[in-house]
């Protein structure tokens, strides 16, 4: 083996270590293009209403009028706060405004993915995989469109 080669593989292994621990932001956003309000069940794989009390400053379901990028939303400084119709143990009902952007889930590196057992719209039931698939990509964050 050349010095060279060794070089290289070095750099490489630093490199592969210094950014393994990177994460970033993949938030998961819904649209409601529909011109009337939908109902929304968050089913979670944890007790949500244990987080909610434990952490109640973090958990704040925004939304806006209009159908915004993420960026778009992510710049706004004081998003409206949805109501919560109902918290259960594992579960949150909320109620989607007609032609708004709504941000249901803050994570890093699509861990919404596995803290959503599932999603329930208008009596629909949509599974993460199933979201993943109809969702857009739009830089790192997921946005479901209602219809």
């Amino acid at each position: 083996m050349s010095i060279k080669s060794i070089t290289i593989g070095l750099l490489s292994l630093i490199f592969i270590t210094i950014f393994s621990g990177c994460s970033w932001l993949t938030d998961f956003y819904i649209q409601n293009l529909a011109g009337s309000k939908k109902i929304i069940k968050i089913n979670y794989s944890y007790p949500i209403s244990k987080s909610i009390d434990n952490e109640s400053g973090s958990f704040g379901f925004n939304y806006e009028n209009g159908i915004l990028s993420p960026r778009a939303f992510y710049k706004i400084k004081n998003p409206k706060s949805l109501e919560k119709i109902e918290v259960r143990d594992s579960s949150i009902v909320l109620e989607l405004y007609p032609n708004s952007t709504t941000k249901i889930y803050k994570s890093y590196n699509g861990s919404w993915r596995y803290r959503i057992k599932s999603v329930e719209i208008d009596g629909t039931i949509f599974y993460p995989a199933d979201l993943k698939d109809k969702s857009r990509l739009i830089t790192n964050d997921y946005v479901y469109k209602i219809n």
